[in-house]
């Protein structure tokens, strides 16, 4: 396929609007499927039931890889794109499927329910928001992205592609409906400078809609993953919910001790009341820990974290707090 990508039409960054809770965080499930994979048949439409379920938690996007076939239809109308993303998984059979920039063990049923519902409920530091512009041939995603709840180092690339959302076609293995038919890989991607807390970035991406597409049924699933883990900190699309900032609230920085920390660790606010405490790793995966308060002294229980560096975030009355800590 001929791929047509307009040139990055915006990058602005704006000034620190607002530092708000983390977000939600969607559900990312990258699908590899081929049309004219029997297995893919059987096990697909169970996987969709399951998804189904979860309207308002999950985005989905469907590659075709070439494999176990190279003549899939999906496959031979944009061939350089879905090897792409297949090879971030080193794909080498079909059916899969990766949440989150994990992928699971292939397998019968194609995605667990408990699997699935391990993924559920959690939040990210990061909003993505994604807006379709245009009617014609000619497309824009506008792009938004909000560090929300302080993100931790590392190494990110913006990722977004164009999807189809429904297609109406029988394929050799028998399936008629396709769903988020991955058709154009806008970029693959954006390499993202750090976002201090409460800033945004707005990118504008450009594609063009190709002869065979139904138009009415484009739209575009935006993503941003760590290179390091693969792990993806959040997605969005233009179904997702807008958040609208109302409020600029005081983030303050605060030093835990003992740090590092083995089983408790101690920090300093003013004297009020915290809310609630969150500590989120390097995957961007948010973690929960009791705590206890003294006066103007929180106590953190740590014992059951994983060694590594976390970021600390407790909500109080009239601050948020903001920190590090590295547990042994």
């Amino acid at each position: 396929m001929k791929k047509l990508i307009s040139a990055l039409l915006l990058i602005a960054f704006a000034a620190p609007l607002f530092a708000q809770p983390q977000v939600k965080k969607y559900v990312m499930i990258e699908h590899f499927t081929n049309s004219r994979c029997s297995i893919c048949a059987s096990r697909n439409p169970a996987f969709f039931n399951l998804i189904d379920d979860y309207p308002q938690d999950v985005h989905h996007i469907a590659v075709h890889p070439p494999v176990p076939y190279n003549n899939c239809v999906f496959y031979l109308a944009n061939t350089a794109d879905n090897i792409t993303m297949a090879n971030e998984y080193g794909i080498n059979g079909t059916p899969r499927v990766a949440l989150n920039g994990t992928l699971i063990n292939a397998g019968n049923p194609l995605l667990p329910t408990a699997t699935l519902e391990s993924y559920l409920n959690q939040t990210s530091p990061l909003y993505v928001k994604v807006e379709d512009l245009g009617t014609g041939a000619n497309r824009t995603a506008a792009i938004t992205l909000r560090n929300s709840g302080g993100i931790p180092a590392g190494d990110y690339t913006l990722y977004a592609a164009a999807l189809e959302k429904t297609i109406n076609q029988t394929t050799p293995n028998g399936e008629s409906v396709h769903h988020n038919v991955l058709r154009d890989l806008i970029t693959a991607g954006i390499d993202l400078a750090p976002l201090a807390l409460g800033e945004e970035i707005s990118i504008n991406l450009g594609y063009t809609i190709q002869n065979g597409w139904n138009a009415d049924e484009m739209y575009v699933l935006a993503w941003v993953r760590n290179n390091d883990t693969k792990a993806i900190l959040n997605s969005g699309t233009r179904f997702d919910p807008i958040l609208v900032s109302t409020q600029t609230p005081h983030v303050e920085s605060v030093k835990a001790w003992p740090n590092p920390a083995t089983e408790e660790t101690f920090i300093q606010t003013a004297d009020e009341s915290i809310s609630a405490v969150q500590l989120f790793g390097a995957d961007g995966r948010s973690h929960r820990v009791a705590f206890s308060q003294t006066n103007n002294q929180v106590r953190l229980d740590v014992k059951v974290l994983p060694a590594g560096l976390y970021y600390i975030r407790l909500q109080g009355e009239t601050k948020t707090y903001t920190g590090k800590l590295v547990k042994q």
